[in-house]
C-alpha cells in the first residue's frame, strides 16, 4: 500500500513530537507499506544521516521524504511566538500543493497526517481525496482557571492560546473539513475528543500520542533496592504549564515524618527562577537540579527513584509519564487530562484538581501514602510496567492498523504490500 505520511515535525534524533513523525515513518515502513513522508527541510540533514546509519537499503528504498519548504518571510515571522501559527499554515497549504501533483503519479491509497497533533490547526490534505486518517490530536485541554496563580504569563500564554484556539476552529474551514472527512481521528484526552465529535467526525478514538521503544522497557519488572528516603522524580520542561512550583508547594505540606528527597530533571525559563523557589519553600537540602539530560542517563534516572511527581496543569497526556510506567515507577499527579484517561488507576494516584490549596494538600498526602506503603508503590509500579508494554511502538502500530481496517472500507493496512 502507499501511504502519505504528513509529518511537519519529523526528526529521528530529537523527542517529543519530532521523534513521534519519525516514528510513524518506521511503523509503516515494518509493516510493508512504502511511504512518502512530508515534512520541513531544516530536518533533512539529520533525517538523511540517520537513514544511512540506520535503515536498511531495503528500507530506503520504500521510503520517500519529500521537504516541503515556505516563503523565506514565513520562515522569518516563525521566531515570533505566534509565528509558528502562521507557519505550519503556509506549510499546509504547500503541502497539499505538493500531494495534489504527487497523487497524480503515485496513486496514494491512504493519507495519515501524524504531526502536528494539533486540532487546532488539522489538515489541508483532506482536499486530496483519499483515505485520511489524523492523529492522534490534542490540544482540546485547558489550564484550570483557578490555578491562575501558577502561571504568571497567563495572558501571553492561556488567554492569548485560547483566543487563536478559538478563532481557529470557527474560522479555518481546513479544520471542520478535514476532521469530517477523516475515516478516523484519534485523540489524547475526552477533551480534545469532545470538540473532534462536535466538528462532526465519523469516527473518534483515544489513542496516545507517544510511545516506547521496545529497547527502553525492561525485559522484567525492575524492583528498586530499599532506600532510607523516598526517592521522588519531576522530569519535563522548566516553563509555567508544567506547574514545578506546585510540586514544590505541596512538598512543603508533606508531613515531617517522611524523608524525601526531589530530583528534578529538565531545563526552561523556569530554571532561572528554580533556586529563588526552593529557598522560598525551605527546600533547597531536598532538592536536587540535575538540569537536561542525555537520553540514556535520562532512562538510568528513572530507575533509580521511587515515585513519579508530576503535576501539568495542561498538557495532553506528556510523553514521560509512559517512561516513568515503563521503568517501573508508581505516579503521582493530577486527575484531568492525558493523565486521567490513559494512567490505570491501580498505577498511580491521581488528586482532584479543584482549589490549590485543596490539591496540593491532596499531593502532600499521596506523597506520604508512597512513603507508608512501599507495598502499595510496589503495586501501582507493576501496573504501569504492565500497561507500559501495552504502548510499544510496534503494540501502538498495530492497533491503530486494526483500527484503520474497521474505518475504512476494504483497507489491507495489516496486509504486507
Amino acid at each position: 500500500m502507499k501511504v502519505l505520511l504528513s509529518a511537519y515535525a519529523c526528526n529521528p534524533t530529537k523527542g517529543g513530537e519530532s521523534g513521534i513523525g519519525y516514528s510513524w515513518t518506521q511503523e509503516w515502513l515494518q509493516h510493508g507499506h512504502e511511504v512518502w513522508c512530508f515534512t520541513r527541510p531544516d530536518e533533512r540533514a539529520d533525517i538523511e544521516a540517520y537513514l544511512a546509519e540506520h535503515v536498511s537499503p531495503e528500507g530506503r528504498a520504500k521510503l520517500h521524504f519529500v521537504y516541503v519548504a515556505v516563503p523565506g518571510w514565513v520562515d522569518y515571522l516563525y521566531r515570533w511566538q505566534f509565528g509558528v501559527y502562521l507557519h505550519y499554515m503556509v506549510w499546509q497549504y504547500q503541502a497539499w500543493r505538493a500531494a495534489r501533483k504527487l497523487e497524480a503519479t503515485v496513486g496514494f491509497d491512504l493519507i495519515h497526517h501524524a504531526t502536528y497533533g494539533s486540532l487546532q490547526m488539522a489538515s489541508w490534505l483532506w482536499r486530496v481525496g483519499k483515505p485520511l486518517i489524523i492523529g492522534p490530536l490534542g490540544g482540546g485541554q485547558q489550564t484550570p482557571r483557578s490555578f491562575q496563580s501558577y502561571i504568571p504569563d497567563w495572558f501571553k500564554s492561556e488567554t492569548m492560546r485560547n483566543t487563536i484556539s478559538r478563532v481557529l476552529m470557527a474560522g479555518d474551514r481546513n479544520v471542520r473539513h478535514s476532521i469530517r472527512h477523516a475515516a478516523l481521528v484519534l485523540t489524547t484526552n475526552q477533551e480534545t475528543a469532545a470538540k473532534v465529535r462536535a466538528l462532526g467526525a465519523r469516527r473518534v478514538e483515544l489513542f496516545l500520542d507517544s510511545g516506547l521503544p521496545e529497547s527502553f522497557l525492561p525485559a522484567e519488572f525492575p524492583v528498586r533496592e530499599p532506600a532510607d528516603q523516598l526517592r521522588l522524580l519531576w522530569l519535563g520542561r522548566l516553563i509555567h504549564r508544567k506547574a514545578l512550583p506546585l510540586v514544590l508547594d505541596a512538598l512543603t505540606k508533606v508531613a515531617a515524618r517522611v524523608p524525601f528527597h526531589l530530583t528534578i530533571v529538565g531545563d526552561g525559563p523556569v530554571g532561572a527562577e528554580l533556586p529563588e523557589l526552593l529557598r522560598q519553600r525551605g527546600l533547597t537540602d531536598r532538592v536536587t537540579w540535575r538540569g537536561s539530560l542525555p537520553w540514556a542517563e535520562v532512562r538510568e534516572v528513572f530507575l533509580t527513584h521511587d515515585a513519579f511527581l508530576f503535576a501539568s496543569l495542561r498538557d495532553s497526556f506528556a510523553s514521560q509519564f509512559l517512561e516513568a510506567m515503563g521503568a517501573g515507577l508508581p505516579i503521582i499527579t493530577l486527575n484531568h487530562q492525558g493523565a486521567r484517561d490513559f494512567i490505570p488507576a491501580e498505577a498511580a494516584i491521581k488528586v482532584p484538581v479543584t482549589t490549590p490549596d485543596e490539591t496540593v494538600a491532596a499531593l502532600a498526602r499521596a506523597v506520604e501514602e508512597c512513603y507508608d506503603h512501599p507495598e502499595r508503590r510496589l503495586a501501582m509500579g507493576r501496573a504501569g510496567y504492565a500497561f507500559a508494554r501495552t504502548q510499544s511502538w510496534p503494540a501502538r502500530s498495530q492497533r491503530m492498523l486494526h483500527l484503520i481496517e474497521e474505518a475504512v472500507p476494504h483497507a489491507t493496512v495489516l496486509q504486507k504490500a
